[in-house]
């Protein structure tokens, strides 16, 4: 009789190994038992082998349940043999409502046959599909996910299918976004092929990768005969360096530039203005192009060109009328002072005189304003720059508005530093924006005070008029330095004017490089700030 038992034997260098020990019992003739005989075998190495499966299979039990991803096992006629936790956290199925059954109990109805054909044909090949393959399941609660499939196979010794192990890739979202860009990229291209304005695409070298029907008629040539074409080729030579300029700073910048003039080149020879709005096409990040959008300006240049001839018509008829008014003004104004200044005149054809006289002042005052806008409107003013002292500006200025002052019962503040630096200027030309925004304040205050103030900051001159008058609203403070604007044009307003003084300051102020502003309340005055560079 022989008797088997695992254990441990320690050998003569201390080691201690695993072994079998196989007993077997040695009997004489008689049948008595005298002695036994015993076989070791060192089984260390086979129950490494058998512990290391074990802690294998352990770690691939935990693997597979505890993938990322959803995993199924199948036997060969598609039954699910198991299924991981990622599984059935995505189909939402328990492990014990699918264990069993067929797979393509859960492929969706319109891919079950499809699914199952190609599934029996690999089986039969013994080979699964190389690359994965598309396959949409339905969840328990009805909601289509589409995964991306890869089979594995294991095979028994004759090399027939034994299991089919399966890894699924969640691509749902993803063909989401794809059918979301896909219907997105329609809509863009019949917006683009219906578009009024011409749309274009290049390549990273500026060659035509699309045009649509709307820049095939700008250019006058087809879509087939100009792509794949450089886009400069079609444009006039004014235009081939700014717009390799804009190519260049758009592909390094990677920023959308709007507004590029360009003249394009019809084929019938002549030149047709554009406006060009261009973005940078990007792909995983990289530029790869351009896309711009091409709008014809030409009715826009023609009528621009209309409204300067017509500018500039106005402009010699303005001219040429003050000019013609001032003739006739001058003696009439000469003789009403004689007249005035008559001691034998009587006193009531004096004031008659002096009614004659102030509406022919206000009249060679709209006269003087016509013609400066006329010189400013043809850049023609003339200015004569130099260094001033500005305290003989202030004094001029002041000393023509102290009797309207007076004579409305105003208070006159003046507070201006002594040794102020001498600016560049010409001296009559600012001394008539002073006058002009002093007279603007005295004209609209009835109560009060006119401050005139100034002082250095900032390498710069500040001048500030302020008065305690009717004020602007914060509207009107927008617009009073454009052409012609009058705050107020009621019949009951009390005060003349052409709104033309205003926009004469502005112009002559930049012609100084300055600037010239208004800050303003109804009914708590208004102050006007003039910044000059020293």
């Amino acid at each position: 009789m022989q008797h088997t038992i695992e254990t441990k034997i320690l050998k003569k260098n201390n080691e201690l190994i695993d072994v079998d020990l196989s007993l077997s019992v040695l009997k004489n003739h008689k049948g008595m038992v005298i002695g036994s005989i015993g076989v070791i075998n060192d089984i260390t190495y086979q129950k490494w082998i058998k512990v290391a499966l074990e802690e294998s299979e352990k770690k691939f039990k935990q693997l597979y349940e505890n993938a990322p991803i959803p995993y199924h096992t199948l036997s060969p006629n598609g039954e699910i043999a198991s299924v991981n936790d990622k599984w059935c956290k995505i189909l939402k199925y328990r492990k014990e409502e699918v264990i069993g059954k067929s797979i393509f109990d859960f492929v969706i109805k319109s891919e079950r046959k499809s699914a199952k054909d190609s599934f029996e044909k690999k089986i039969l090949k013994k080979k699964p599909y190389t690359g994965g393959h598309e396959r949409t399941y339905v969840t328990k609660d009805g909601e289509e996910r589409i995964f991306i499939i890869h089979d594995y196979f294991s095979f028994d010794e004759d090399k027939n299918v034994m299991s089919i192990h399966t890894t699924m890739e969640d691509i749902t979202q993803r063909q989401q976004v794809w059918d979301k860009m896909m219907k997105s990229e329609e809509k863009y291209r019949v917006l683009a092929e219906t578009s009024a304005d011409g749309v274009l695409t290049t390549d990273v070298l500026g060659r035509l990768t699309y045009i649509n029907p709307s820049l095939e008629k700008i250019l006058g040539r087809r879509k087939s005969n100009i792509l794949a074409t450089l886009f400069r080729d079609y444009l006039s030579e004014s235009s081939v360096y700014l717009f390799q300029q804009v190519f260049l700073d758009i592909r390094k910048k990677e920023k959308k530039m709007e507004n590029i003039g360009l003249d394009i080149i019809h084929n019938g020879g002549y030149e047709i203005p554009v406006e060009a709005n261009i973005s940078p096409l990007k792909k995983d990040g990289n530029f790869i192009g351009i896309e711009c959008t091409i709008r014809d300006i030409s009715e826009r240049k023609n009528i621009e060109r209309e409204l300067k001839q017509s500018e500039k018509l106005r402009t010699e008829f303005m001219n040429i009328a003050a000019h013609e008014l001032k003739s006739p003004v001058t003696p009439i104004k000469g003789y009403l002072e004689l007249i005035e200044s008559d001691k034998d005149a009587d006193e009531k054809i004096k004031n008659w005189a002096r009614v004659g006289l102030r509406n022919a002042e206000r009249l060679m005052r709209l006269i003087n304003d016509i013609l400066d806008v006329s010189r400013l409107d043809t850049d023609t003013m003339r200015f004569n720059m130099e260094k001033c002292d500005l305290t003989e500006i202030f004094d001029d200025a002041t000393e023509d508005i102290e009797p309207d002052i007076e004579t409305k019962n105003l208070k006159f503040i003046r507070k201006i530093p002594e040794n102020l630096s001498k600016i560049v200027c010409d001296k009559y030309r600012l001394s008539q924006v002073l006058k002009n925004l002093l007279g603007n304040a005295i004209k609209f205050t009835d109560y009060g005070s006119i401050t005139l103030m100034a002082e250095e900051k900032e390498k710069h001159l500040f001048i500030y008029i302020k008065d305690t008058g009717i004020g602007i609203s914060s509207d009107e403070t927008k617009k009073i330095f454009t052409k012609f604007y009058q705050a107020y044009t009621g019949e009951d307003r009390k005060n003349e004017g052409t709104g033309l003084g205003l926009f004469i300051c502005k112009e002559i102020v930049k012609k100084h490089n300055g600037e010239i502003w208004a800050e303003s309340k109804v009914g708590k005055g208004s102050k006007f700030t003039i910044k000059l560079p020293i």
